[in-house]
């Protein structure tokens, strides 16, 4: 069994970094403030690995504790950046399906409770259907007396899908859209002129539902990688001329940071993708550049490629 971790103190902590580990601190004082503000496991665990040297587990020579919190207060407004304009795609979808959905069958709760009024006919989906309408009941139940949806219990005896959508998750709507008859899906993949076909928005969203949760729960965003689903082949992915593997594969904007970034061009089709893209662009610009970790290599750990700005301005 292997040891246990032991308690450190702030002061051991520091010892066991600068000691042990070769970490370059010019001001205790102020390292001491910051593992007290954001912890050992957070900051540290968090964001060591491109500043250590593999062979040995200590710090290359010359990474300073300063050089480990800007790649943490980076990510931190990475993942600010990204979960605000997720939330966008996130309420959108949410509107459309609960728009198509009530103006074909109605608004009543028994409309989208109903297995009837989703893909039932494929063997293969009744389980999740199944387990979706489990999900919405125990979210009605658990929310039963929240406000907004008391108030349409108390005097209409009705909860409208679009009163609903407020209380559900982005997984749950992802999957309600994946269990839609596909006329349905279809209709409402209209909605997003730039895309071509219903499981390109059904691709991108599973994607997108990944990075938005690893944005919600602080989670290291920059080099995150969705081992659960990929973007599927997009035209901006081959105007980008991005990198192809022999099973014919893109190599980069597939599972990386990158992908969401060209999710976001396809979804955000308004001014909402040009305020995206400068802030991130300022994000990048601002942050310190390193002799150990250098921005450039940052930026490939991303998974972005070297003409990464051409993601706004190409066609899709």
């Amino acid at each position: 069994m292997p040891e246990k971790k032991p308690f450190l103190t702030y002061e051991q902590q520091i010892h066991k970094l600068r000691d042990e580990k070769g970490l370059v601190i010019p001001d205790e004082a102020h390292a001491m403030d910051i593992l007290t503000q954001i912890g050992y496991f957070s900051l540290v665990n968090g964001y060591k690995t491109p500043f250590k040297e593999s062979a040995n587990g200590r710090y290359k020579a010359g990474t300073t504790f300063e050089d480990v919190e800007n790649l943490y207060y980076f990510d931190e407004a990475l993942r600010e950046l990204f979960f605000k304009y997720l939330l966008k795609v996130e309420q959108k979808l949410k509107s459309h399906i609960s728009y198509y959905f009530s103006e074909e069958h109605g608004n009543s709760i028994n409309a989208y409770t109903s297995l009837y009024n989703y893909d039932y006919q494929d063997p293969k989906k009744v389980p999740e259907i199944f387990r979706l309408l489990g999900e919405i009941n125990r979210i009605i139940t658990a929310n039963f007396n929240a406000v907004n949806l008391n108030h349409y219990i108390v005097n209409y005896e009705n909860i409208p899908l679009w009163v609903l959508m407020r209380k559900l998750t982005f997984g749950n709507v992802s999957k309600m859209l994946d269990m839609l008859p596909m006329p349905l899906q279809t209709k409402i993949s209209k909605s997003y002129s730039y895309l071509t076909s219903t499981s390109q928005l059904s691709a991108i969203i599973s994607v997108l539902v990944l990075f938005r949760n690893t944005c919600a729960h602080n989670d290291r965003l920059y080099n995150y990688r969705s081992n659960k689903g990929e973007l599927p082949p997009l035209r901006l992915h081959k105007e980008l001329g991005l990198i192809r593997l022999p099973n014919g594969n893109y190599l980069q904007g597939k599972q990386d940071l990158f992908a969401v970034i060209i999710a976001l061009r396809y979804l955000l089709e308004d001014t909402n993708f040009p305020l995206f893209f400068r802030a991130l662009e300022g994000l990048l610009q601002n942050h310190p550049d390193n002799a150990v970790f250098p921005k450039i290599e940052l930026i490939k750990s991303m998974g972005f490629p070297a003409n990464w700005r051409e993601a706004a301005v190409l066609p899709v």
